[in-house]
């Protein structure tokens, strides 16, 4: 169902009342919202900055930016309700209309029959929703900390901390308190396995990319399991053919607002297949070449309808312009961090198809995330078959151990 222009625009306005804009400062990129006569919303102001002068390192203007989204509902819910941030100084159901009201798709709408289709609902996940409540509630906590406030309006309550908790807590065993607070805002977010991409569907998205550009991005992001702002700082610099693969460098100032995750300190070598070492030799020594770079990032623009950004670095904007393209063009849904949970999956099977012990270490250094909890619990996702073989082979091995041990009975 296609948005009509009045129904689109009824979101859009809010928008114009309440913006996200880029701004330079002195330590770099920033975020901030302002209001539709372009001045700054004094406290989310203060907030960002203060978020940033209290970091032992710049944060990313990714991350300032999407607190500022997350933000936006809540400041569009003030102005909706004529209410002021101050105002909610100990008032904890306003916070709670504010949950009930992202829950609702249909915010934007007043007097709204659910039934009538001509509305567009504007549905928001369960993750979504929690991150804008945290993003309140820490906001609060800092108006509380700074004397702003007297109550905050978000509250907490202690729980025991129980066995499943520390399980999934790697620093439990540094933590004596076996009090935790928990935000009662807070839903319980369901348990979503991530969708990866079968081998004969990524082959026809392939298949269909005319690019050489487009071709090795979507295999590096395969093949590497990379992030997309890692993939978008590669420089020619990062490139090792000796070694058959590329280095993942955290650069804070890149100029098309890329930025490895993992931050100082943790750069990492990933090594890919020799066959796509020597595509990205051709792509370089062509498209790149002739699109005249003004840059030495890995990825550039080329041929653009507009002449005069040839050259320039992607921005994740291009990225994912360029995947929407092909997942019209082959109606397969694909996204970048799709194409990592799948390289993830895929390194999984490998060991098990091999009868081997997956090596979760190796795989956690190999994604750069900071513990093997994370790559464990959320990023591998085996189906029905695999788990079969594994099945299979444990049931393989307990026979060859009962075998063993009537053998030597004998």
């Amino acid at each position: 169902m296609t948005i009509s222009h009045n129904e689109k625009a009824l979101k859009d306005k809010w928008y114009e009342v309440v913006s996200i804009r880029e701004a330079q400062t002195d330590t770099g990129t920033m975020y901030y919202l302002m209001d539709e006569k372009l001045n700054f919303i004094p406290l989310i102001k203060e907030y960002l900055d203060m978020i940033q002068a209290r970091a032992k390192r710049a944060v990313s203007p990714n991350t300032i930016r999407t607190y500022c989204y997350n933000l936006w509902y809540f400041i569009v819910y003030l102005e909706i309700k004529e209410l002021d941030i101050l105002g909610l100084d100990g008032k904890p159901d306003v916070l709670i209309n504010f949950k009930l009201w992202l829950k609702n798709p249909y915010r934007f709408y007043e007097n709204v029959e659910i039934l009538d289709y001509e509305y567009i609902g504007d549905d928001l996940k369960v993750s979504t929703v929690n991150a804008i409540v945290d993003r309140v509630s820490s906001l609060f906590l800092w108006l509380k900390a700074s004397g702003r406030i007297k109550d905050n309006p978000v509250v907490y309550r202690n729980v025991t901390v129980t066995n499943a908790m520390r399980d999934k807590d790697m620093l439990a065993h540094t933590r004596r308190s076996r009090i935790v607070q928990k935000n009662t805002l807070k839903s319980k977010v369901p348990q979503v396995i991530p969708k990866t991409i079968e081998q004969k569907d990524f082959k026809k998205y392939l298949e269909s990319v005319n690019l050489l550009r487009d071709k090795i991005i979507l295999l590096i992001l395969k093949e590497g399991g990379v992030r997309s702002g890692e993939l978008l700082g590669i420089k020619l610099e990062d490139i090792d053919y000796g070694e058959q693969g590329i280095y993942i460098r955290f650069r804070p100032d890149n100029e098309n607002g890329s930025r490895a995750k993992a931050g100082y300190g943790r750069d990492r070598f990933v090594h890919l297949p020799s066959d796509l070492m020597v595509l990205i030799d051709r792509y370089i020594s062509s498209d790149w070449v002739y699109s005249d770079p003004v840059t030495d990032f890995l990825f550039v623009v080329v041929n653009s309808n507009t002449p005069v950004d040839n050259g320039k670095p992607m921005k994740k904007s291009t990225l994912t312009s360029v995947v929407n393209y092909y997942n019209k063009k082959t109606e397969i849904k694909l996204n970048t961090h799709k194409l990592r949970h799948t390289h993830v999956t895929e390194l999984a099977r490998e060991y098990i198809s091999k009868g081997e012990p997956i090596n979760w270490k190796y795989i956690q250094e190999r994604v750069g995330h900071k513990d093997v909890a994370t790559t464990m619990q959320i990023y591998a996702h085996l189906n029905a078959e695999d788990h079969k073989k594994e099945y299979q082979r444990m049931s393989e091995y307990r026979e060859e151990k009962r075998k063993e041990r009537e053998d030597g009975r004998k």
